[in-house]
């Protein structure tokens, strides 16, 4: 039970980040032209970016902290905050300009492969993605636990693709006001986790400061 309460967490977090239902009418834009063959080569390199991206972030994030003095509360209270951000967008149903600039949006609209960069990154693995990777990999007691993270970011790569796969049916099903009304929703939810992980650094930088002894 332990394990799935870890996998339903973690699995929601990163969904919710990747957010690829309010990222569906602009990749049916970018793809409206190409066939379902160019459409499926692009998805599969999305897929390899995004989790080779969160995976180096996961295993690797310790040393960043190390590198630069970080400890790991204080980067879930600035990584907190920037989950709080994209939440916030979400809730009023932008796309937050974390991930994305208006001026990246133009430029990425003459891009021809749209695979890497910016539906790889930093759309789908972008900064919130890679922060909540980072604090749950840290997180970890044993490598189950780990095993639990690496399987919960390949298949909310995966359902993202999936989803991303269909936003033709999506786009036409749900137009633009059913999307929005999903997004604010996923909003709401992320506003919840992103406050839960600054309260815990908060939490720890605290007891760690001395100032409850």
């Amino acid at each position: 039970m332990e394990y799935l309460n870890l996998f339903i967490y973690s699995f929601t977090s990163l969904f919710i980040l990747m957010n690829p239902i309010g990222l569906a009418p602009l990749f049916y834009m970018w793809t409206v032209n190409n066939t379902e063959k160019e459409i499926i080569h692009i998805l599969k390199r999305t897929a390899v970016v995004v989790i080779l991206t969160l995976l180096i972030f996961g295993f690797f994030g310790r040393y960043i902290f190390n590198f630069f003095g970080i400890t790991l509360d204080s980067f879930k209270v600035i990584g907190g905050l920037l989950i709080l951000k994209i939440s916030w967008d979400m809730l009023h149903a932008k796309m937050s300009k974390i991930k994305q600039t208006e001026r990246e949006k133009e430029e990425m609209s003459q891009l021809e492969d749209i695979a890497v960069v910016p539906l790889g990154i930093p759309l789908l693995a972008g900064p919130g993605s890679v922060t909540t990777t980072i604090i749950l990999m840290e997180h970890c007691r044993g490598i189950l636990e780990k095993l639990v993270i690496v399987v919960s970011i390949i298949l909310a790569t995966a359902v993202s693709i999936l989803i991303l796969y269909i936003s033709e049916k999506i786009v036409m099903a749900l137009r633009t006001s059913g999307i929005y009304a999903v997004v604010r929703i996923m909003g709401l939810i992320l506003g919840a986790i992103s406050i839960e992980i600054m309260w815990s650094g908060l939490v720890g930088l605290i007891s760690s400061s001395g100032i409850l002894r």
